[in-house]
């Protein structure tokens, strides 16, 4: 067992490296820097990253902004051409979770592949996927998010996203999480949405995934509706559907949402959350 208290970074890997950080723990968040990083000077060919744990010690009272302004950092940063993969990572109570990067604005020149990472905690973006890095998540369970997932380039910046390129959600199980906001001069609890958008955005497809809503979003019913042009394809589940959990209040959900069955029963969401766990061995794990 490895236990960092730093940044763990490989700013130079080379082409087809696979960084197997199994065994390896790290504290270092809060930090500036994200905790484990890879390719941020120079973006290697096809990069994969298997395992590692974040534990961070963000606090529970402080708000979002607090956080944000402060120690806008991720639990992993990967940048690389060609491909991506993350397999089973684990991060808990950081600002963001999982950043993939092209290597420059809009390069298209990488896709990526994550499976069986789990988060909790995660204060701002679980997947911070603003350079519109197209790819598949498959078999994730990220437990609680404030933003599920965005895809909203930073200081005001777009671009067209080619056509063919897709986010694919694939088995995925994406719940929202509260956390305390500073509005108006007071302090609130609640979270965004499971989706950050922008017209860069990439075309949304769903398949087998389920989705936990406990509240309307602190910026308002329009910021929950899933992204335009979202395909649901249940094709390979048909008897056990996309579902959306929404615990909110009333049996509707206030905004699109894309044609997945929703339903009121925190229980499914439950089950859902117990079988990735007990499938993946963390029964009895937080």
């Amino acid at each position: 067992m490895t236990r960092l208290r730093v940044q763990w970074v490989e700013d130079s890997p080379p082409d087809d490296a696979t960084f197997d950080l199994t065994g390896v723990t790290s504290t270092a968040y809060p930090a500036t820097e994200s905790v484990f990083a890879v390719g941020t000077d120079r973006p290697a060919a096809r990069t994969c990253v298997i395992g590692g744990v974040v534990h961070g010690q963000a606090d529970d009272d402080k708000t979002w902004d607090h956080y944000h302004d402060k120690y806008n950092a991720a639990c992993l940063k990967i940048i690389a051409r060609g491909w991506i993969q993350v397999h089973g990572f684990r991060c808990d109570n950081v600002e963001d979770g999982i950043k993939p990067q092209e290597s420059s604005v809009n390069a298209n020149d990488t896709q990526f592949f994550i499976s069986g990472t789990h988060l909790t905690r995660i204060r701002d973006d679980c997947m911070e996927n603003d350079y519109t890095v197209g790819g598949v998540l498959y078999d994730n369970l990220w437990e609680q998010c404030n933003t599920g997932i965005s895809e909203r380039p930073s200081r005001d910046r777009s671009w067209q996203t080619p056509e063919s390129e897709t986010l694919v959600l694939d088995h995925m199980l994406i719940g929202l999480y509260q956390t305390p906001h500073r509005e108006d001069g007071k302090v609130v609890m609640g979270a965004n949405a499971l989706f950050k958008w922008s017209e860069s955005g990439n075309r949304v497809v769903i398949k087998c995934s389920t989705f936990m809503v406990d509240a309307v979003s602190l910026n308002g019913t329009d910021a929950m509706a899933f992204p335009p042009g979202t395909v649901v394809d249940d094709s390979g589940c048909p008897d056990t559907p996309s579902t959306l959990v929404w615990l909110g209040g009333g049996a509707e959900y206030p905004a699109w949402a894309a044609g997945i069955r929703v339903v009121t029963d925190p229980g499914v969401w439950t089950a859902a959350v117990a079988a990735w766990k007990a499938a993946h061995g963390e029964v009895g794990a937080g």
